[in-house]
């Protein structure tokens, strides 16, 4: 999904999650925001979504454009989620101003064979209170020039039920520095 127009916003905490640009025009960042998830008996619940958005901010198209990103659960075993990342899209280009979006808990059910697993069996409480890791980067290049490799941006990640306890699920996002 390729968005022209769609801004940023900034994570709970009011500052943007944003790790920096490549060596060129591609900004990776991760946000919290606002949603909903669909629970046992059909009910839906307030639950903070992670974005991963990468977007062009260079004044040129650029072309051969391929994210990728692994996941990890705490003390676990590393999955690369690239496969989910490039599944639902549709070209490998991304114009000037372009936004691709992706939602890390779908991309953790997709990528993460055991996180899946127990979240089919327990429902979303199986991921309560445990820090997952995400690191992305994207390759890209533009028309007539070398690849381009962005840096390696990571945070980690926790979903837990919201003070005072309530149905309602929190998400804390910190950036690792590498």
């Amino acid at each position: 999904m390729i968005d022209r127009g769609n801004t940023m916003q900034s994570n709970t905490a009011g500052k943007g999650l944003t790790m920096g640009r490549g060596k060129g025009c591609l900004e990776i960042s991760l946000q919290a925001g606002a949603s909903t998830l669909r629970v046992t008996g059909g009910r839906d619940i307030a639950f903070r979504r992670a974005k991963l958005t990468m977007h062009n901010t260079g004044p040129m198209d650029v072309d051969g454009f391929a994210p990728h990103a692994t996941l990890c659960q705490e003390r676990g075993l590393v999955h690369d989620a690239t496969e989910a990342l490039c599944r639902n899209m549709t070209a490998q280009a991304m114009p000037a101003g372009g936004t691709v979006e992706w939602d890390v808990y779908d991309l953790l059910l997709a990528a993460h064979g055991g996180v899946a697993s127990k979240v089919h069996l327990w429902g979303y409480k199986a991921i309560l209170d445990w820090w997952f890791e995400l690191s992305a980067w994207a390759e890209y290049r533009h028309p007539g020039a070398a690849p381009v490799q962005t840096p390696v941006s990571s945070w980690k990640l926790r979903w837990s039920l919201a003070k005072p306890p309530t149905e309602e699920i929190s998400l804390s996002i910190e950036v690792v520095k590498g």
